[in-house]
Parts: structure tokens; C-alpha cells; sequence
């Protein structure tokens, strides 16, 4: 079920509102005209792809894999001996991975599009495009590739629901997104800051990879893929926002439905 998590119920919400926040101007439909601009259609979007990521982070109950996977590549081997801490710290290595994570979370949703230079409602709704995204697709690459995760090969801790859910990291990917996109919004409304704000966003996102090695939860290659994963989907998603694009229309004329297209130049 999709509330399996009661978690999940509150962020639900949340995304439901979004979906609803740009049905306010819409013009009565006593004046025989109901327009949905671009607008109102982001917000639908949003709100599905909210959801989505919801259902595939919460929603689904990812069973422990039976099966064995092959050892990992010689590269990952020496950089987990190099880096893994050991047994009695590894979960204070993984407690410090999610206080950068719930970190990163707590900085982009409400205080990062207050110092933006956009309204608060328009870089709040960026910065959970790029959440939701980089969530979709991250938890589609670990559902495919199944991945055994370190401390599951290597039995440093027991198996978990989450045992084959290595590839890539998501911790990784989405501290990395993050940073990306905070980066972007503050370095556009501090100019002169930009280099110590992408700095410290970016050293806080690899600093978060480096403890989920240590933790024995990912290897090298699931960070590095994940840190490049989320730092290209954030950049990706903020030209999008900022193109200029198409809008769709739906109307009624004289009773007489109508679509329209109209192009942004």
C-alpha cells in the first residue's frame, strides 16, 4: 500500500496542496472561459512527480534478495579497506551521512528561497523539482541494478530490507543535487559569495559520500556515480525551469472547446 509508512502521509499532503496552489487565478467558469496556463500545469506536474518519488521511497516494500551478488571490482575493494571505519564506528559514520542529509533537506526547503532572488513560492517549487526528480531516478537505477551493498557482502552488519540497494548512492546523489541546486540560487543572488557558496555546498555533498563509505553502506564507485548523477540532474532541472519554452492551453469559446499553443520567445 501506499501508506504503508505513515511518513509518508504528511509530505503527501504537501504535494497535494502544490498541485492545488495555482488553481486561484484561474478566471470563473460563469465567463464561459476556463484557462489552464503553463503555470497551473508545472503544479500537476509537480505535484504527480512528488508523489512518485514518495511511492517508490516509501511506498514499496523492497524485500531482501536472496541471491548472492558478485564480489565487487578490485577498485571498490581497496578504496572500502582504505576508507571503511571500523565495526564499533561504522554507524557513527552512517549517523553522520544522514545528519548532512536531513542537513541539506532542512537548509533547502525552508531557508534557501528565502535568500534566493526568486519569490519564495517559485524557488521552494525548484528546489522540490529537483528533490523529486533526482529521487525518481535514483530509486529506479537501485531498483534495476540491485546492487549488494558492503556491509551485506562482506556481513559486517545483518541484511536489510535495503541489502541490495547499493547502486548508486542515494545519500550521495541527493546531497549532491541539493548543493547543486542551492548553489545555483544563492550564488545568482550573491554574486560575489559564489565561489565559497559552491565550495562549501559542494564539500558538505562529498563529505556525505565519503562518510557512506566509512559507514560500509556504499562503494567508491556508488558515490562517484551518484555524485555526478545528482550534480548534473540539478543543473539539468534549473535550465529547464528557466527556459523559455511552450505554453498549453485549454478554453472554451462560445461553448466550443479549444486548445492552444502558444510559443515563448
Amino acid at each position: 500500500m501506499l501508506f504503508k509508512n505513515t511518513s509518508i502521509l504528511v509530505p503527501f499532503i504537501i504535494s497535494i496542496s502544490i498541485m492545488y496552489s495555482g488553481s486561484t487565478g484561474r478566471k470563473s467558469s460563469t465567463k464561459g472561459n476556463e484557462s489552464y496556463n503553463s503555470t497551473e500545469i508545472n503544479n500537476y506536474r509537480l505535484a504527480l512527480q512528488i508523489s512518485s518519488f514518495l511511492y517508490l521511497q516509501y511506498g514499496i516494500d523492497y524485500h531482501i534478495n536472496v541471491n548472492e551478488k558478485p564480489a565487487p571490482n578490485q577498485i571498490d575493494q581497496y578504496f572500502r579497506n582504505q576508507v571503511k571505519w571500523s565495526k564499533i564506528k561504522m554507524d557513527n559514520a552512517v549517523f553522520i551521512s544522514d545528519l548532512l542529509l536531513y542537513g541539506a533537506f532542512i537548509g533547502t526547503i525552508p531557508l534557501v528561497p528565502y535568500f534566493s532572488n526568486y519569490n519564495y513560492s517559485k524557488a521552494l517549487k525548484m528546489s522540490l523539482n529537483v528533490i523529486s526528480l533526482n529521487g525518481i531516478i535514483t530509486n529506479l537505477v537501485k531498483m534495476t541494478i540491485q546492487r549488494q551493498r558492503p556491509d551485506s557482502f562482506y556481513k559486517t552488519r545483518e541484511d536489510a530490507n535495503d541489502s541490495f540497494r547499493s547502486f548508486y548512492s542515494g545519500h550521495t546523489s541527493t546531497t549532491f543535487a541539493l548543493g547543486t541546486s542551492n548553489a545555483i540560487l544563492l550564488s545568482e543572488a550573491y554574486p560575489e559569495k559564489r565561489k565559497i557558496i559552491w565550495l562549501t555546498n559542494l564539500s558538505l555533498a562529498g563529505a556525505t559520500g565519503y562518510f557512506r563509505i566509512a559507514g560500509d553502506k556504499h562503494y567508491l564507485s556508488d558515490v562517484l556515480f551518484g555524485g555526478i548523477a545528482g550534480y548534473f540532474l540539478a543543473k539539468y532541472a534549473h535550465k529547464e525551469t528557466n527556459k523559455k519554452g511552450t505554453t498549453i492551453g485549454f478554453s472554451y469559446y462560445n461553448s466550443h472547446p479549444a486548445i492552444n499553443l502558444s510559443f515563448n520567445l
